[in-house]
């Protein structure tokens, strides 16, 4: 019941995709006992060692971090990021990332049961200390004085709030061309170091399409700014060639689509109106932007071979800019922690997520997926930029405090000033360390299980 009240939205984000409402229900009744899989195998697990039942916390982080990985990983609403606005307590997250605060609240939890069951103190020194360390440690942070070694620099975010059905009819077109143009022409600061665009912005293939790559030029020129640009990319050996200028195209040969790649991307774009930059999003969304087990599933499933096929983008790569190197992500890529730490981790000073939630509508989606940026920012103490097509659009600071943000679909321009850090972390610079360190004292713990029961 749990995950069918936190991933409702999946039904009304099929239907936004086409999709008769029945696949949505089924996929959310899957989902949902998919993931309900880990709470019984933590509860069986947990079983085994009832005498040291606080231990078991390790078990739930085990079972987290199994998750994030296991089939492509779905981390999405892990039970730390319940603490997203809980800053003194989530400042630990540079040094185990979320998973250690869904690590406080299983030993918490279950420390306060051992009490009540077994009407004993014993367990509960070590938690408070624990609990009080991690608490100290986040209120120092939270007022630890801010650096003054950095130079402000001022982005601006553009929301278009373009409707979901409009996005790819070329009927509106014109319209999303003349929306986006508005917000840059009309409502920026007299000064500003760089625009962000939400993810797939662009109507149509901004490398390939001459129109759309001179509009976007156009603006570049006239706002004298760099834009970072969200398009679906297209590449083909054949028939896209370089001009010998890897900031010129040729728009004059024609375009084979079946036999090409195509590429969920971010372009930035200069001044002066070239493409200096770009990424390409690698950890693409099953079912989707592609379809795992594709030519087993059609036989059985027609609807399949209706699905795209991306294919995924160099991972990690940073996009320099005048505001500072930027660590780009798409989408759900934000939920992944270790992806967006390498990026941190290879030189990006600013972590950027773009994204198009207009599928979730006006649904709890947006919400959920706004608040998990948090923790990354945390755990890299990074500034997050975050613009999305309907919202949510915002900035979070280096220890998760949300500077600003928009509404879900309300057009919009957000303008704030941020630094470009440099500091690499525990968390950056080690990964995932604690979670191994849970998978290790788990197996340890049911390996020995009853040594440590005659404790």
């Amino acid at each position: 019941m749990t995950y069918l009240g936190i991933l409702y939205w999946l039904v009304p984000t099929f239907s936004a995709a086409g999709e008769p409402k029945i696949i949505g229900i089924t996929v959310l009744l899957l989902f949902s006992l998919y993931l309900a899989l880990y709470y019984g195998i933590f509860c069986f697990f947990s079983s085994l060692t009832t005498y040291h039942l606080p231990l078991t916390a390790f078990f739930w982080v085990s079972l987290e971090f199994i998750r994030t990985h296991l089939f492509t990983g779905f981390p999405w609403a892990l039970l730390g990021y319940s603490q997203w606005n809980n800053l003194p307590i989530i400042q630990i997250s540079e040094f185990t990332g979320i998973y250690g605060i869904s690590f406080l609240i299983v030993l918490i939890n279950l420390t306060i049961v051992k009490i009540i069951k077994e009407r004993t103190l014993k367990c509960a020194a070590t938690s408070f200390l624990l609990i009080s360390t991690c608490l100290i440690f986040g209120f120092y942070k939270l007022h630890e004085p801010r650096t003054t070694n950095y130079e402000l620099r001022t982005i601006s975010i553009l929301q278009g709030n373009i409707d979901q059905y409009k996005k790819w009819n070329e009927k509106y077109e014109q319209e999303i061309i003349d929306t986006y143009t508005l917000l840059t022409t009309c409502h920026l600061p007299l000064t500003t170091d760089l625009i962000v665009w939400p993810e797939s912005s662009i109507p149509g293939f901004l490398k390939n399409d001459k129109k759309l790559y001179a509009w976007i030029s156009d603006i570049a020129k006239k706002t004298k700014t760099q834009h970072l640009v969200a398009s679906n990319d297209y590449k083909q050996v054949c028939y896209q060639r370089s001009l010998g200028n890897s900031n010129k195209f040729d728009f004059t040969r024609s375009l084979d689509y079946k036999n090409g790649k195509f590429y969920n991307s971010a372009f930035l774009v200069s001044a002066d109106g070239k493409i200096t930059g770009e990424y390409s999003k690698s950890h693409l969304v099953p079912f989707g932007e592609y379809m795992p087990l594709r030519n087993f599933l059609s036989k059985f499933i027609k609807v399949v071979n209706e699905i795209g096929e991306f294919s995924s983008g160099e991972k990690y790569n940073i996009i320099n800019s005048t505001a500072g190197k930027l660590g780009v992500n798409i989408c759900f890529e934000a939920i992944f922690p270790n992806e967006v730490r390498k990026s941190a981790k290879n030189g990006a000073e600013i972590i950027v997520n773009l994204t198009n939630d207009a599928w979730y509508l006006k649904t709890s989606a947006p919400y959920q997926h706004f608040s998990m940026n948090v923790f990354r920012a945390v755990e890299n103490r990074r500034f997050v930029v975050r613009a999305a097509n309907t919202g949510v659009s915002g900035f979070i600071d280096p220890t998760g405090r949300v500077k600003s943000e928009t509404k879900i679909f309300e057009t919009a321009i957000l303008s704030d000033k941020i630094f470009a850090l440099n500091h690499i972390t525990f968390y950056t610079k080690f990964g995932d360390i604690f979670s191994y360190l849970c998978i290790i004292i788990s197996i340890i713990l049911l390996t020995f299980r009853k040594k440590f029961d005659k404790l």
